[in-house]
Formats: structure tokens, sequence, C-alpha cells
């Protein structure tokens, strides 16, 4: 939303985005991170979640499928060494790979309507 970068150090999970009035059915952008050196220091991502209607991704609802993958509103593919999730009806899309990620919404369909880590 701001173009800044963010540290999440935790072994938790955070919400990166969702909608505070609720205009989207079941929307919602996620990173489940894990401590993954020896002292419990460092943070690193386990998953990256985005919810949408009954979908839910990086796996779909937690199977594994080939990409590209396109059903039910949206797109899974590969970008070099990213993951792209798109959802064309929302003009948005989430580049992830494994390390960093960035979203990107309207201000148009989201603007002032969202909270999270962002």
């Amino acid at each position: 939303f701001d173009g800044l970068y963010y540290s999440y150090q935790g072994n938790c999970t955070y919400v990166l985005v969702e909608e505070i009035h609720k205009k989207v059915d079941n929307f919602g952008v996620y990173i489940d991170n894990y401590h993954c050196d020896t002292r419990d220091v460092v943070s690193c991502p386990r998953t990256l979640i985005v919810r949408h209607e009954t979908q839910e991704v990086v796996t779909v609802n937690k199977q594994a499928v080939a990409l590209p993958y396109k059903k039910f509103g949206l797109s899974i593919y590969e970008s070099g060494i990213n993951r792209v999730v798109e959802i064309p009806e929302l003009k948005m899309n989430v580049t992830y790979n494994g390390l960093s990620f960035s979203i990107r919404m309207p201000y148009s369909l989201f603007g002032n309507n969202t909270h999270g880590q962002c």
C-alpha cells in the first residue's frame, strides 16, 4: 500500500490485508511464519495464504495443484522465481517468492477499507 518494507519476525500468522467493511466474500491475505533458526530469533515464511470466496491459495483448499492453475475466478502461475495469484474480478494480484511478497490492489475497490500489516 505504501511501497515500504516491513519485517514480520514472529512465530505466528499475520493478517496482511482484510477488508474493514466486508464487500468481497471471504477475502484476505495472510503470512504464516515459523522460527527458522536455532535460537528462535529469526522467522521465515512457511505459507502465504490468499482467500477469496471458496478458495484458499497457495495450495488450493489445502491440496497441491499443478501450475498454471485457473478456476473459480482466480489464477495462479509462475513468473520467474515468483508465484503469482491473480483475482481478475478484484483487479488484484499477490506475488510471492518464498522470502518476500507484494500485494497490488486497486484503490477504487479497496481504498480506505483495509486493515492488517499494510
